[in-house]
């Protein structure tokens, strides 16, 4: 059964550092009073700002307002040659909320998105009222071993070249488990990570050198350093599938590391949370940032 979002996002152009950056915002619904402070939603590598979409909305239902960023490179933003280390995507998040007038966001990231938001919290103390990190951000990608060159060559991205309805009507090969490919929000997603050619060939959006960038900028980050030194409350949202067994050290690590964290674990989910588990991870964020709110009004 498909899924119906009852309230309809508007986008909009915000400016980053040098490029303009695509933003999808939903106004609080009429539902009562939900958190004070905006959620930002910031999207993981080669992925786009749609894949929050069934999060946003119940957010914004719940009486937020809630914007969801394509960072450089992505869905509808600008595609520079270059800027993708932490410093360059910090100060396009920056300049995008000064835009949106969001000075104190519950900032919440996906995958390298979580690695963004964690990057930002740490050198903006008193810019961020919550962080939440959902399966990214918890370990230094240095420790995958091997050194710099098997990192780049274990998460290259694949190359691919797929006629544009084959690409969304073959998309439940690598959606996560129990994810409708068909659901209107789900093929906007998968629409938005790809580029079109004249003859209907649809390829990666976010192009390889540019994906390259990134890696490289994981490799050297440290968020085990940079945990320490973030202010506000910390929800760590690891998955919990395949292969978690690795991961529960470094969550562990990082929830000591922060100064004030929590953890839930998505124990039935893949690392798509946000298009796996969309209901659960919004009743989450929600439930989060209430309790930061509620301690902050004690105080």
């Amino acid at each position: 059964m498909r899924e119906a979002l009852p309230a309809t996002p508007v986008d909009r152009a915000v400016r980053g550092d040098g490029v303009i950056l695509h933003a999808r915002e939903w106004a609080p619904g009429p539902t009562g009073a939900g958190p004070r402070a905006p959620f930002v939603l910031l999207h993981g590598l080669s992925s786009n700002a749609r894949i929050w979409d069934g999060v946003a909305v119940r957010l914004a239902t719940c009486g937020a307002r809630v914007v969801a960023i394509d960072q450089r490179g992505h869905g509808e933003s600008e595609q520079p040659g270059s800027g993708y280390d932490f410093e360059t995507v910090t100060r396009d998040l920056a300049l995008a909320l000064a835009d949106l007038e969001i000075p104190r966001p519950v900032l919440a990231g996906h995958s390298w998105g979580a690695n963004v938001g964690l990057q930002y919290a740490a050198e903006h103390p008193e810019g961020v009222a919550a962080l939440v990190l959902v399966d990214g951000g918890f370990g230094d990608v240095a420790e995958l071993g091997g050194g710099r060159e098997a990192v780049r060559r274990r998460l290259a991205p694949p190359r691919f070249a797929i006629r544009l309805a084959s690409w969304l009507g073959e998309a439940g090969r690598w959606l996560p488990p129990g994810v409708d490919p068909h659901e209107p929000w789900i093929q906007g997603f998968l629409r938005a990570g790809v580029e079109v050619d004249g003859d209907g060939t649809a390829r990666a959006r976010f192009h390889f050198d540019n994906h390259m960038q990134v890696i490289d900028a994981l490799y050297d980050q440290r968020p085990s350093e940079l945990l320490a030194g973030v202010a506000c409350p910390v929800l760590l949202c690891p998955a919990g599938g395949r292969n978690a067994a690795p991961r529960h050290a470094a969550v562990d690590r990082a929830a000591r590391l922060a100064a004030d964290a929590r953890v839930t674990w998505f124990e039935d989910a893949m690392h798509d949370i946000p298009l796996q588990r969309p209901a659960q991870l919004a009743a989450e964020l929600a439930s989060f940032a209430a309790s930061v709110e509620e301690v902050g009004d004690r105080g």
